[in-house]
Order: structure tokens, then sequence, then C-alpha cells
């Protein structure tokens, strides 16, 4: 009989991990969840409580031509050209907390503290001088408090199928009540650590054990609550953008203490609105990414792993890097 396979498979689909170990191999009859694991959900136990702790990097460049000025012909510009390379660095430590209310259900809190660095150099074509012009901002404090309840609806056949609702509040410093660089409105004079804004986030998962693998799949909603803002001396209604995400991938045992998996993700993130009109420079984004992860089982409660997140299209986040510690209580 195999012990812990789906220990932490609620939490696949935040970030691309496995503790998978050896399945039953009893083919007269399927699998349930008491088959493979000694508990009788994959979600924490009625009565039990568990903490983990996680940190996040994330890295990110991009490059933008801004022209200051108007075009006459196509290849006539009349104004300023000006050209800046963007890095931004951003790490989140998160403490987490779970607590089963029933086998099927569990309740989660998780507290962010935010680190953002960017780095911003530019410099005008247009001019005769070459003199590069360099802007860094930087500084950290508490993220969006995040509260999760998920329920998984099956027990005796596979696949299994959990449910959760996520809120996330705005208790993070937020981008639109930071000041400008006044010769550069894209350029915040301290660094955000949340969105400004309050979520509703439901979304569902399967899991499918098929010896010696683990496919899971998921899809979710953000809803983002309207926010009203002051922006250049003027109220503003803004809307920003729900985001559709989905991803799947499989995890697989090496032996039973250690495992990897690979997945990918996608989010479309829809078009922001102010005053309920569509922004002008509004545009629907696509974010690719492919996620490898390993875990590694140090004791029958306590487990690290790591995972990492390459990014495959423009605006999604170049490089992620994150480490989870859970504990089991």
């Amino acid at each position: 009989m195999a012990k812990p396979l789906l220990y932490s498979l609620p939490l696949l689909l935040l970030a691309p991990s496995v503790f998978a170990e050896d399945a039953a191999t009893d083919a007269k009859r399927a699998q349930t969840v008491a088959d493979v694991i000694d508990r009788p959900g994959v979600l924490t136990p009625k009565g039990k409580a568990g903490i983990e702790f996680s940190l996040n990097y994330s890295q990110n460049s991009s490059n933008r031509v801004n022209v200051i000025g108007y075009t006459v012909l196509p290849a006539l510009v009349v104004g300023d050209i000006q050209v800046s390379d963007a890095d931004r660095t951003t790490m989140t430590a998160g403490y987490t907390t779970r607590y089963g209310l029933t086998n099927a259900t569990e309740i989660e809190i998780r507290i962010p503290y935010v680190y953002r660095s960017d780095q911003v150099a530019g410099r005008s074509l247009a001019q005769p001088s070459n003199e590069t012009i360099n802007r860094d901002v930087d500084g950290g404090g508490l993220g969006d408090i995040e509260f999760a309840i998920r329920h998984q609806f099956n027990f005796d056949t596979s696949p299994y199928w959990v449910g959760s609702l996520r809120i996330k509040s705005d208790t993070g410093k937020s981008p639109y009540e930071i000041a400008t660089d006044p010769n550069d409105p894209l350029l915040l004079l301290d660094a955000p650590t949340g969105s400004g804004f309050w979520s509703i986030e439901p979304g569902i998962s399967m899991i499918y054990p098929t010896d010696p693998a683990v496919l899971f799949a998921s899809l979710s909603y953000v809803y983002n609550i309207e926010e009203d803002y002051n922006i250049s001396g003027q109220n503003a209604n803004i809307d920003l953008g729900d985001t559709i995400s989905v991803g799947a991938g499989l995890g697989f045992a090496i032996n039973r203490d250690l495992s990897l998996s690979i997945g990918f993700s996608h989010q479309t993130i829809l078009e922001s609105k102010i005053n309920g009109s569509t922004a002008p420079d509004a545009k629907l984004l696509q974010l690719d990414s492919l996620n490898f992860g390993v875990s590694y089982s140090l004791s029958p409660t306590t487990s690290i792993s790591i995972s990492a997140q390459a990014g495959l299209t423009e605006d999604t986040p170049d490089f992620q890097l994150n480490v989870r510690v859970p504990f089991s209580l």
C-alpha cells in the first residue's frame, strides 16, 4: 500500500510541485483516495492545521520607445524619440495557514511581504547628448492578504475534483496612490506592493492519479472589483481587466521521497476600463509560461518544493523562482 501520494496536490496549481509516491497496483477495482493516501482526502483533514513558508523571486525586463511629438509621414517624426530599458525585480515572502473544517473542506489565509526594485535607464535619440538617465525605485511592505476556501467534491472515483474560492484584499500599497515622475507619467516615485483592488477568484481543479504519475489541470476566473481613484487631480472609476487562467501538467515520482513536475499555464487579461469606457491604450494581454518543479520529502510532516517558471510571451515575467516549505501540524 502506498504512503502519501496526493499530500500536496491542492497546491499543484498554485506552484508546479507534486509529492507523488508509489501507487497501489490493485487493478481489479478503481482506486479511491483512501487506497493511496493515509487520510480520507487531498485537503487538510478535519481538525488538523498546516503552515507554509514561501519565497518567490520574479525578474522582468522590457525595452520601450516613446515618441514625444507627432508623425508627418511614416518615416518623418517631428519631436523627440526616447528609448528606455527597464528591469524589474520582485521578491515576495509569504506565510500561509490552512485548517480543515471537514475532511472535504479547508480554509486558508496568506499574508505576503513584497519587496520591489525597478531600474529604468533611458536617453533621447534626438538630442546631441548621449547621456543616459538612470532612475531607480525600490521599496517594500505588506502585500495583498488573501483568503481562500477549497472543497473536494468526490472521494471514491477518479479524477478528483476540487473547487476553490479565493478573495484578495487591497492591503498592499496601490500603484494608483503613488506619485509619478513629472517628466514620465509611467514612472512611479515609490514601489507598489499590491494591485489596489479587491478581487474574487472562483476556480476548479482536476487531479487524476495514474501510476506512477499524477495529472492535474485547473480553470479559474479573477473578477476585480471597481475602485475610484484620484488621477491627475480628477476622480476616475477604474475597472481593472479580469483574468481567465488555465493550467495543466503532470507530476511523477522518482522514488518515495523525490518527485518532479512539469506544467503549462496561460492567462488572458481582459482590457481595463476608465469611467465605463475602454482606455485608449488598453489592450488584451496573453501570458503563457512553462513550469518545472521538484519536491523532496524531509519528514512525514515536512517537505520542500522548488519550482521555476519561464515566460513564453512578451508580457509574461521573464523568470520566476518559487520555494515552498509546508509543515503539517
